[in-house]
């Protein structure tokens, strides 16, 4: 099979056992607090239900709800780390990258969508907080600006996976090695993400997977202006990769068979 195409089969595999990952650190951060506030909750695969809310004071739940935005953050930069810090050989590099990527997609975009989804966490958090809707503005805007930066920024390394100079060569070759590093891996990932959110508890959690990935477009139109790409050395990653295709349906199968029907704190 053609070296490109198995590549973007491994940037689709890594980049739903990341989206995954995310949502599971994401949620798991919020019940982790809500046990400490013994509120009882009940993990989910992408929600967190809370048994006991009553007794919970207003500064408890801002609390519980920023959780899950924080902790994502903290995932982007360790994991953000963790890449500048890597050889860039092997697929592991290219998780890391996915990891960090959504880890700050996750962040940013509650930050950016507060004002509009008050049952968003950071939209619930403005709330419970009774922030002025100007202040809210504001966060949205910087968390918009934040995330566009960050987007462009990744440009090069995702461009950098290349390990053939005539994927990189020009900005027509570089714009379709992209298209399909990213943006592929994104279509075809999130909608299979959208089918394992399955059952719909509110809306935001359908849409969520295919509309957080917008940031995307970003990265793969500036490829065209980016030039004297270092391409990688490691043409292994040309090779689809099966422990990558075994791990993530160990983690599907956790995902909808464990934590789908609940774990409770």
């Amino acid at each position: 099979m053609n070296q490109k195409i198995n590549l973007t089969i491994n940037s689709t595999i890594l980049y739903l056992m990341a989206f995954l990952i995310t949502t599971i650190i994401h949620e798991l951060s919020h019940a982790f607090i809500g046990m400490l506030n013994h509120s009882d909750p009940v993990l989910h695969h992408n929600y967190v239900e809370y048994l006991s809310m009553d007794h919970i004071s207003t500064n408890q739940k801002i609390l519980i709800a920023l959780a899950g935005p924080i902790a994502s953050l903290i995932q982007g930069i360790i994991t953000g780390i963790a890449f500048l810090k890597s050889k860039k050989q092997g697929l592991l590099p290219l998780f890391l990258l996915w990891l960090s990527v959504l880890g700050f997609n996750n962040f940013f975009g509650y930050l950016m969508t507060g004002p509009i989804f008050q049952k968003g966490d950071i939209g619930k958090a403005f709330l419970l907080m009774n922030a002025p809707l100007t202040v809210q503005i504001i966060v949205a805007l910087i968390g918009a600006g934040i995330l566009t930066f960050i987007a462009y920024r990744l440009t090069i390394p995702f461009l950098q996976f290349s390990f053939k100079k005539n994927w990189v060569t020009d900005g027509q070759a570089r714009k379709s090695f992209s298209f399909s590093i990213i943006i592929l891996p994104w279509i075809i990932g999130s909608t299979i993400s959208t089918l394992l959110y399955l059952p719909v508890i509110a809306i935001i959690s359908i849409i969520y997977p295919i509309m957080s990935g917008m940031i995307f477009i970003f990265p793969w139109q500036n490829s065209v202006r980016i030039e004297n790409v270092e391409i990688s050395i490691d043409e292994k990653i040309g090779a689809i990769s099966y422990v990558s295709v075994l791990l993530l349906i160990v983690l599907i199968a956790g995902f909808r068979l464990i934590l789908a029907p609940g774990i409770q704190f």
